[in-house]
Parts: structure tokens; sequence; C-alpha cells
């Protein structure tokens, strides 16, 4: 975020503030099992502590602050505190699978979220556990299957499991989002999010590709762009 350090409820505030009502963000795990909003693996980068977040208890975790006076927000405070609130949510480990899963159920939040990861074999397992009850986004491997098949190779790997492929401008300085990986994702049905797209004109260059979402850390300079645009700033 722009204007409040991310993860914080002034982030979410700010955000909201802007008219957009989606919300990227990453999940980590206490050790006792609680599903934390934290995109690093230590406390260090934010509340100068360098435990990791899975070493500490939530009541170890709520007693810390940041440098704006902000303590970590619990995705169930989120759910419960925004309703109206969509919910991009990168399950960053294997333990903190269980505890988001039951705090979306618990919040009757499954409409809207959107659980994604890296890792394909995460994302498989949610949704043996989900059954197609939540919106899930593609691990990195499949979505690599996807660049390959607009290349015009045919790669023997399991299919793809969620619908949104959230990928980078590039990897490794190999350009992934193409007309051509466009097209063969759309073929098949998914939808294209790209991150991190903070450039206005970058955001128009992308609609014109024909993607689908855009991930930003300025959500005022895109809700902006869709304005300019006639487009409404909803998921898709």
């Amino acid at each position: 975020m722009e204007t409040a350090a991310e993860n914080t409820r002034a982030a979410v505030a700010a955000m909201l503030a802007t008219g957009v009502t989606t919300m990227e963000t990453d999940l980590r795990h206490t050790r006792d099992g609680v599903a934390v909003l934290a995109h690093d693996e230590t406390l260090e980068r934010r509340f100068s502590d360098p435990r990791k977040v899975s070493d500490v208890t939530w009541w170890e975790l709520d007693l810390m602050r940041d440098v704006d006076g902000e303590r970590a927000l619990r995705l169930d405070e989120l759910l419960a505190e925004q309703p109206d609130l969509r919910l991009n949510l990168d399950v960053k480990t294997d333990p903190v699978v269980g505890p988001t899963l039951r705090a979306v159920r618990e919040a009757g939040a499954a409409g809207r979220v959107c659980l994604t990861s890296f890792s394909s074999r995460r994302l498989a397992t949610v949704a043996r556990v989900t059954r197609g009850r939540t919106a899930l986004g593609m691990g990195m491997a499949d979505a690599f299957r996807l660049l390959a098949e607009s290349r015009g190779w045919r790669p023997r790997v399991p299919g793809p499991t969620g619908r949104a492929v959230q990928v980078p401008l590039t990897y490794q300085g190999l350009r992934v989002v193409t007309p051509e990986f466009l097209a063969t994702a759309h073929a098949h049905g998914h939808v294209v999010h790209v991150w991190t797209v903070n450039d206005p004109s970058e955001m128009h260059r992308l609609l014109d590709l024909g993607v689908d979402g855009l991930v930003t850390d300025v959500p005022a300079a895109a809700a902006a762009v869709f304005a300019e645009r006639g487009l409404a700033v909803a998921p898709r």
C-alpha cells in the first residue's frame, strides 16, 4: 500500500477508500495455529524481532507493535470486520492451510475468497478439501505448463488446479504475459491476473492486451485507470 504499512487495518481502510474492494495478501501461521496476514517468514522487517512467525504464539504476536503502533491482523478478524471485502489469499506454508480454511468456513466467506500459492501441490491439497466451494489460483508449475503450451510445447504434467492464473510480467528474463499466453489461458477457461503492476501506463497496456486482473501496491492508481476506461473495479 502507498499510504499505509502492508497487512494492517490502516492499509485495508486506505484501499477501500479508493473504491477497490479486492485485496491480495499473504498468510502465515503462528505456533498455536492462527492464520495471520504476513508476507515475510520472520518478524524482523515489521516488528524488529528475528523470530519466525511460526515461532511465536498469537498471544506473543498480539503484544507486538510496529513503528506506526499497529499490531498483526488475524484472518478471522479481517473476515469479520470487512464482510464485503473480497480477498486473494496466498497461503505461504502447508501448516497455514488448515487455519485458513477454518477461518473462511466459520465466516461463511467461501464465495469471496480466492486461495493461491506458488505450490501446485499445496493447492491440490486445498482443492481436495474445498471441493469447488472456493475459488483457487494456479501454482507456478501449472502456470509454466500454460506458458510452455503457448510456445508450442506439450509438457506432460498434471492439469492445473485453479482457474486464476496469477503471474509476473517476466520471470528470470523470460516474458510471461504475451498475447499467445493470454490466448492459451483463455482457451482453457482461465483468467489471468498479473503482478505487481504499479505504473498506470503499464496497467493500460496490459488491459489492452486482455488481462483479466491486476495486482498492485497503488490501488488509487488502478482505480483511476479503471475509471478512465469505464470499467468497474470488481473481481473476475
